[in-house]
């Protein structure tokens, strides 16, 4: 039983909000596909039985499984782009995942024969891929203006790493790495 109040319009709502009710109905789907489906599974000395965490970091895969500890991840921006039905049929394919590698032990295709043949008694819906994210809500990757303190050449980079300016490593250090070229970020022009 999941704990609610009334909100602003009057419905009622889990107590901490919509990823909360979210998590709550997809673990009961869950609950129920397994106790269904999955008896098999369970039955089986080392399988763990699943986990799921609702992640809003994911903004490429609307799912994913790691079948050996048993934890499965959903994308909550996925949910809000698509709704709850397309939501409860990643979470049935992340758990054909989590069944085929119990089933059919650890050395199976991650979309081969046997996890199509779970999915499919499970589900016939279940696709391999699922529909894309809304392009608005990708993140643009930032792009880094990083300067060589000795030739004061820049350069355009997307990661902010510990690297140093090619020329001057070439030119100084026979095309070895050297600390003293380390490219710094530039500063913003205001």
């Amino acid at each position: 039983m999941v704990n609610r109040t009334i909100n602003g319009e009057g419905y009622m709502m889990p107590l901490g909000g919509p990823e909360f009710w979210l998590q709550a109905e997809l673990q009961d789907a869950m609950d129920r596909v397994i106790k269904q489906h999955f008896r098999d599974v369970l039955a089986m000395p080392r399988s763990p039985y699943p986990r799921l965490e609702l992640s809003n970091r994911m903004t490429s895969s609307a799912g994913r499984c790691y079948p050996d500890t048993g934890e499965i991840r959903i994308a909550t921006l996925y949910h809000r782009d698509h709704g709850i039905d397309a939501t409860l049929l990643v979470l049935k394919h992340e758990l054909a995942h989590w069944a085929a590698r119990w089933r059919y032990g650890r050395r199976i295709a991650p979309h081969g024969r046997e996890f199509r043949a779970v999915a499919q008694e499970l589900d016939p819906r279940i696709t391999i891929t699922c529909p894309p994210f809304a392009h608005k809500e990708r993140a643009q990757r930032r792009m880094w203006r990083m300067n060589c303190p000795n030739c004061r050449r820049t350069y355009q980079r997307r990661r902010r790493d510990k690297v140093a300016c090619r020329a001057c490593c070439e030119r100084y250090s026979r095309g070895q790495y050297d600390r003293r070229f380390r490219l710094v970020v530039a500063p913003r022009a205001e």
